[in-house]
């Protein structure tokens, strides 16, 4: 399952639900189209990858196209991911080849919220959190 939206001010929100498919992928990169179309600011982008696992090349391709694809358009993102050392690892290589020093991945919602943190309004503060505390 893959979840694109902004709901609140500038903060796009991503999740990701194990498995993730190519053409959801593609689907998504079509719904990050659509939303860059539409504003013409910087996002503040937060990403919850917790319940995701290990993507297959094919995937991992794709996922590394979606992040150039939206590199001028994010200010800073952060991505929460699961204790699996593996994925972990994977999503820091994609980001490090994604180019993007503004992109960082967090084990822990605290760290993530204060990475973000400086870039949000109160009311993206508040639907962060709530975007956090989201069981999928």
């Amino acid at each position: 399952m893959l979840s694109i939206d902004v709901k609140v001010g500038r903060l796009l929100e991503i999740r990701f639900v194990a498995p993730i498919t190519l053409e959801e992928l593609e689907a998504g990169m079509t719904r990050l189209a659509q939303l860059f179309r539409v504003r013409r600011d910087k996002l503040v982008g937060v990403g919850d990858f917790s319940r995701a696992t290990v993507f297959a090349p094919d995937v991992a391709n794709k996922l590394l196209e979606v992040l150039k694809f939206d590199n001028p358009r994010i200010e800073r993102s952060g991505i929460l991911v699961s204790a699996s050392a593996i994925f972990s690892l994977q999503l820091e290589r994609l980001l490090a080849h994604a180019e993007n020093i503004n992109r960082r991945t967090f084990r822990d919602p605290f760290e993530l919220k204060t990475f973000l943190g400086g870039l949000l309004t109160h009311g993206e503060h508040g639907r962060l959190a709530q975007f956090l505390s989201e069981k999928p």
